[in-house]
């Protein structure tokens, strides 16, 4: 009776032995949850990667197609006008503090 317990006994550890790598290796069922999870997250960089490429290549469509694209950006980015327009600069007005203390002249600074 003790022989056939020890022989049960021997062959679940040497079972939980053959186990252990599967369970908890690198390359055992962790090791592939882990490894899972990254290519879920690089899946998930990759699409947004995707997109911005999408939309560079729809703007360089764009540039090389059309003058209105070009247009657009030499007015937005570099302030440039079109032959016969006028450009109106728009400032904002001071604020009271401001405007009651004026602006320091150098003979002001030297007191």
């Amino acid at each position: 009776m003790r022989a056939k317990w020890s022989g049960i006994l021997l062959g679940g550890l040497a079972l939980a032995g053959l186990q252990y790598p599967l369970w908890f290796a690198d390359d055992g069922l962790l090791g592939l949850v882990r490894v899972q999870r990254e290519v879920a997250a690089q899946e998930q960089d990759n699409a947004a990667l995707r997109e911005r490429n999408r939309r560079l290549a729809a703007e360089v469509e764009d540039l090389r197609e059309g003058d209105e694209e070009i247009e657009r950006l030499a007015r937005s980015e570099l302030g440039m006008v079109g032959p016969g327009e006028k450009m109106y600069l728009l400032v904002e007005e001071e604020s009271d503090n401001q405007a009651r203390s004026g602006p320091e002249t150098p003979a002001d600074s030297r007191d």
